[in-house]
């Protein structure tokens, strides 16, 4: 009974939060207008030697883990997940370099869950940049915030150890999940220890927050027919929104430190 209401919420956590896009008229190979506050990103440290070595056109693996909106299930296909989307953009802006995203994710698993194969699934293709999405089946299930808190601070040690640059992101906006589920808890969590790290979040969720009040997102919108093309454009614009905050002050070719950073120009 407990296993069917997680599988049931989850589903739910996943079609509501990608219900917010409603974005009439454009496909997801089109590029969309959904820019990002250089604020969200400002604060964030940087990713140097991964940002270098894609501007000088060197060879760059990223390995993504994470859940149900990793794999990109509510698209459809993981070719357009965001993760797929990431590496689409990063090679278009930067054609000299050699860009292969790994997308490891699986469905509502908890950080734990994810952190037990960390070894096998991440860290043995040896990525120069991991970026690790969580959080969301944790506050579903109500895991221990001690627990979450050394899970992913053990996590961290265990990538950087591996010599590999980390990212976390947070978990997806959406009114209606957060008005049943606490996931504040876990994103301060998240928070705590990113800045603690000194690793960068990427606020998946303050971003999308952003995007539904600028008028981007109809928040009311309950079409389940366009649910897949919804969920196409959400995570063409995190991809590209995550390839910003990875690139951040460097310009293509050169590896130089870029004038401004941010992408809302």
């Amino acid at each position: 009974m407990v296993g069917t209401f997680l599988h049931r919420t989850m589903q739910w956590i996943t079609a509501a939060g990608i219900g917010l896009l409603c974005l009439p008229g454009t496909a997801p190979t089109q590029e969309q207008s959904c820019p990002v506050p250089a604020s969200f990103y400002d604060t964030e440290p940087t990713l140097p030697r991964t940002a270098a070595a894609i501007a000088s056109g060197q060879t760059v693996l990223i390995v993504t883990i994470g859940g149900a909106s990793t794999l990109g299930q509510a698209a459809g296909s993981p070719d357009l997940s965001w993760p797929a989307r990431l590496a689409v953009t990063l090679t278009s802006r930067f054609p000299a370099a050699r860009v292969t995203v790994h997308n490891r994710a699986v469905a509502r698993q908890t950080t734990q869950e994810m952190a037990a194969r960390l070894e096998r699934d991440v860290i043995a293709f040896k990525p120069m940049l991991v970026i690790w999405e969580t959080g969301t089946t944790d506050a579903v299930r109500g895991t221990e915030l001690d627990e979450f808190r050394q899970t992913i601070q053990d996590g961290t040690d265990r990538l950087r150890a591996s010599g590999a640059e980390v990212v976390f992101m947070d978990m997806q906006f959406s009114r209606h999940t957060h008005a049943v589920i606490n996931f504040d808890r876990y994103e301060s969590v998240l928070r705590e220890v990113t800045d603690a790290n000194d690793v960068p979040l990427f606020r998946r969720h303050d971003i999308m927050h952003h995007w539904a009040e600028s008028g981007l997102f109809d928040l009311m919108t309950g079409d389940h027919e366009k649910l897949h093309l919804l969920a196409s454009r959400l995570y063409d614009c995190i991809g590209r929104a995550m390839a910003d905050f990875i690139t951040r002050g460097v310009h293509p070719a050169t590896g130089t430190p870029a004038v401004s950073s941010g992408s809302n120009k």
